[in-house]
């Protein structure tokens, strides 16, 4: 069983480095190109399922995948692939944030875990909620190809929980770009086994302007 792990296209937050978290916003311009160039990645590969956060940037990313393929995929939501709750921090930009909150920003860079962010998600939560969500998509799965359409935060959590990393150490040193494809090889009774992290080729069309962002 193949898991291709997809990070969603683009936003205007994306565009303007601005902390997301769970604040709801659909995608751009251009992420509407990146979701495009992703619906044409897939088109030729036969998917047996497609499960999307509930998030719009998610959803939005999953369904151009899902019409784009041909073979009739409507997206399955799964809420638990939401990304981290990020309380004061949504819709900041770093250096807003490190303003605002006496340099935070500047040391959850540093160190994730130890930084305690106003009104949101502890991070052993999210990391929990993470791992029951995916496990249970994993349960629910069949043999062949599948995608799953969520956020960096979250495709972070599910890499670390595979390769028993360090998540904070994780999240600071690996890149995610919005429309990047990571693949999963899974199996009953077995280990899943990375195959790639953050494929963007099918990105390589687009203009400068369109290309993928990592924030």
């Amino acid at each position: 069983m193949r898991c291709y792990l997809v990070r969603h296209a683009q936003t205007a937050w994306n565009s303007e480095n601005r902390i997301q978290g769970q604040s709801d916003l659909p995608l751009s311009a251009v992420g509407e190109q990146q979701a495009q160039c992703l619906a044409a990645r897939f088109a030729s590969r036969h998917l047996h399922t497609i499960v999307t956060s509930a998030l719009q940037r998610s959803h939005q990313t999953a369904q151009r995948i899902a019409l784009g393929n041909g073979h009739g995929l409507s997206p399955l939501i799964e809420h638990g692939l939401a990304e981290m709750h990020l309380g004061a921090w949504e819709g900041l930009t770093p250096e807003e944030i490190d303003a605002r909150f006496q340099g935070a920003y500047r040391h959850w860079r540093l160190r994730p875990s130890a930084v305690a962010i106003q009104d949101a998600e502890p991070l052993d939560a999210f990391r929990a909620r993470v791992r029951h969500a995916f496990g249970k998509v994993l349960a629910s799965l069949e043999e062949g190809e599948h995608v799953v359409v969520a956020h960096g935060g979250v495709i972070a959590a599910v890499l670390a929980e595979i390769l028993g990393a360090d998540y904070d150490l994780l999240i600071r040193r690996l890149r995610l770009d919005n429309g990047g494809i990571t693949a999963l090889e899974c199996g009953a009774g077995s280990p899943s086994c990375v195959l790639w992290i953050n494929s963007t080729d099918h990105l390589a069309s687009l203009p400068p302007s369109a290309q993928p962002t990592w924030f």
